[in-house]
């Protein structure tokens, strides 16, 4: 008897531990949409629309010509590169990485944190994770056989954490714990005294932080994102994660690095050397150059972010909304009107009847739902366009 090729293939049993994307088929229909020649204003994914530095396209282009980019990259990384992240980290944060231990190279932090969470998670561990969160901060756990506690970001505390509010057993059992400020998706941003706290905590329960510092270069109004390796004790028990993505527009170079306590660095090696080769030289290569960047220069991708944003809230001030200003990041956090019923069918409304596509806030984790994610990814006439489409359709805070 033949076997029934319906049943020949059965995916891994830990695909079922991770949700799936409520925003894929969001996705399928805005790219239908786009098919038929519908001009879709696109805010759903936060990939930047400004170009990458000039500088960097050219050593890229440089470092395509030598032979020696052509071979497989050291596993630890380029010693120039991590060297120059290394002098980085020195100039802005004031923090000492050694770059030979302390510090690795990255196809991206998402590989990266997915891959943490292999290095350190047995199955039934815990991880503690703000909601709404980015969803890899949950689901590396996930699908490495831990579960998480979704500790909730709420408006009435600005979207920061209530770490008196955690249960003491939560505490006992958790083995890492994850923070992201300024945060994606709700733009919040954290003070000095804040980060101290959260590293006496996790130091007295013996609970591995985890910072995703990747809007570190996106602050507003006079806001500062701080590194939490420049809390004194931190390097004991965290690492840190940073992207060119955001701060340098390199989103498409898959280009990031994790620093901080070398044995969880270690411990990341050894996953990576048993699954990929690292990131390709001539990136590598390239980045260097963006670490020379003037500091200061941050501050003019900081001033069009910021405009957008504020073009943003102003339009949907006139549409009913009345929302606090995300200090950092690229996104506006968007409470959705009380006659729908989830942020999937809001976000739907929004792609249907006014061209506009945006995420779901139920797709950031159990917190999320009541929101949606407007990502300031395109240019001011662009996000002026949605604006008016959106009133146009009568999508509308009040209605």
């Amino acid at each position: 008897m033949s076997k029934n090729k319906n049943m020949f293939f059965k995916s891994a049993e830990r695909l079922t531990y991770v949700p799936i994307y409520v925003f894929a088929k969001l996705d399928a229909e805005k790219q239908a949409l786009i098919n038929k020649g519908i001009d879709v204003v696109d805010l759903s994914l936060g990939s930047p629309d400004l170009p990458s530095p000039e500088g960097v396209i050219n050593e890229a282009q440089v470092a395509l010509r030598d032979p020696q980019n052509y071979r497989y990259p050291p596993f630890r990384g380029q010693m120039k590169f991590k060297e120059a992240t290394s002098n980085w980290m020195k100039k802005r944060f004031n923090v000492d990485i050694d770059p030979a231990s302390e510090l690795l190279p990255l196809s991206g932090s998402k590989e990266g944190i997915t891959h943490l969470a292999l290095a350190i998670i047995n199955p039934g561990d815990l991880t503690i994770v703000p909601s709404p969160y980015y969803p890899v901060h949950a689901r590396g756990t996930l699908l490495a056989g831990g579960s998480i506690y979704e500790l909730p970001l709420i408006e009435k505390n600005n979207f920061v954490l209530d770490l008196d509010s955690i249960p003491e057993n939560i505490l006992d059992k958790a083995k890492m714990f994850f923070i992201s400020f300024p945060n994606n998706p709700t733009g919040a941003t954290c003070d000095f005294k804040f980060l101290e706290k959260l590293v006496k905590l996790c130091t007295k329960h013996e609970i591995i932080l985890v910072s995703d510092l990747a809007y570190s270069e996106l602050t507003f109004d006079g806001n500062v994102a701080h590194s939490i390796l420049e809390i004194d004790g931190a390097k004991d028990i965290a690492v840190e994660f940073h992207t060119l993505s955001k701060t340098y527009s390199m989103a498409g170079w898959r280009i990031a690095f994790v620093c901080g306590n070398k044995d969880i660095i270690n411990a990341l090696y050894e996953i990576k050397t048993n699954t990929d080769y690292g990131v390709c030289n001539f990136v590598q290569a390239a980045s260097i150059k963006a670490f020379s960047i003037p500091l200061s220069e941050h501050k003019k991708t900081c001033a069009i972010y910021q405009e957008r944003r504020d073009v943003m809230l102003a339009g949907l001030q006139k549409l009913g909304w009345n929302i606090q200003k995300p200090g950092g990041a690229m996104y506006i956090w968007l409470p959705i009107p009380k006659r729908f019923k989830s942020s999937f069918e809001f976000s739907s409304s929004l792609l249907h009847e006014a061209h506009v596509a945006t995420i779901p806030g139920g797709s950031f984790g159990t917190y999320g739902e009541g929101y949606a994610r407007l990502a300031l990814v395109n240019s001011k006439e662009r996000i002026l366009l949605a604006l008016d489409r959106m009133e146009k359709a009568g999508l509308r805070y009040s209605v």
